[in-house]
């Protein structure tokens, strides 16, 4: 064999090698595109998810806003409207139906009443008060105006004003009355018992095992809501956890009462500016 075809053999093997070595690359090559296209699409998937899960929340907080708890509304007073128009036409048959869906229909009329007022008292820069009050390119600012300590599980929102003037010295009476829906039975906290963990004779739970399994059932108290400390605390316990204050010559709007969500703390309080004016007050009560 001739130098020339060893030459020619050695070039051979030479360009086997460079193929075989572009090949793993190439194969290197398509290997890392797909982990890279198969990252992408897990970042995909879970962009995705993450759209999905703050559409939900987005849908969520829609349904709490006032504009849509008044279409809710209004579409359930059609509903009831036609429903009475419906049996009216037959109202001997079905009188108590009647009255009932009437009943339904006042009650949808007031929670249509709320929601409105709620809607203007968060859209309130309209054009009656861009006219007297603000400005039209007022600045909207939010800042913390302090804390308020809370020791009683409630706060008073009142014109400090009229403390001095009409706060009135009641004593607080704790008046927690229950019903035993089985028998009829009336027990009264510090009467019947001294603690709602306490077991009372002739039952084997506790009275707050018993309130929450609704055999007791709470006995609903009228009290005076005056303006005082007293009657804070009677309005702070009722079934709404607030109310509103009475002055001692008569008359509501002396100062509202609200409990907070889990008894005493430290809670903050911001001050929403328009135009530099104060508009709106926030109290955190968690």
């Amino acid at each position: 064999m001739n130098p020339e075809d060893y030459i020619k053999w050695i070039q051979l093997i030479i360009n086997a090698f460079a193929l075989g070595a572009a090949g793993w690359i190439y194969r290197a090559y398509i290997l890392n595109l797909k982990a890279s296209i198969s990252a992408k699409d897990e970042q995909v998937k879970i962009v995705e998810k993450n759209l999905n899960l703050w559409k939900d929340r987005v849908s969520e907080l829609e349904r709490k806003t006032p504009e849509f708890m008044e279409n809710a509304l209004n579409q359930r007073i059609k509903i009831r409207e036609d429903e009475i128009e419906r049996l009216s036409s037959d109202k001997d048959y079905h009188e108590d139906e009647h009255s009932r869906k009437s009943a339904e229909l006042e009650i949808l009329k007031s929670e249509l009443e709320k929601a409105k007022e709620m809607q203007t008292s968060l859209s309130f820069v309209g054009e009656d008060f861009e006219e007297y009050l603000f400005e039209r390119d007022g600045k909207m600012e939010v800042e913390k105006a302090g804390y308020v300590n809370v020791a009683s599980g409630q706060l008073l929102i009142t014109d400090p004003i009229f403390i001095d003037e009409d706060w009135q010295k009641e004593k607080f009476e704790d008046l927690r009355i229950y019903k035993d829906i089985e028998t009829q039975h009336i027990y009264q906290y510090q009467k019947d018992f001294n603690n709602y963990e306490n077991i009372i004779t002739g039952f084997d739970k506790t009275v707050n095992q018993l309130v929450e399994s609704k055999r007791f059932v709470p006995v609903k108290i009228e009290r005076d809501l005056n303006y005082s400390f007293a009657g804070s605390c009677y309005a702070t316990m009722n079934e709404n956890g607030y109310g509103e204050l009475q002055y001692s010559k008569g008359g509501d709007c002396a100062g509202v009462s609200l409990n907070t969500a889990f008894g005493d703390g430290i809670f903050p309080v911001y001050i929403e500016k328009y135009d530099g004016r104060n508009i709106r007050a926030y109290i955190n009560l968690i």
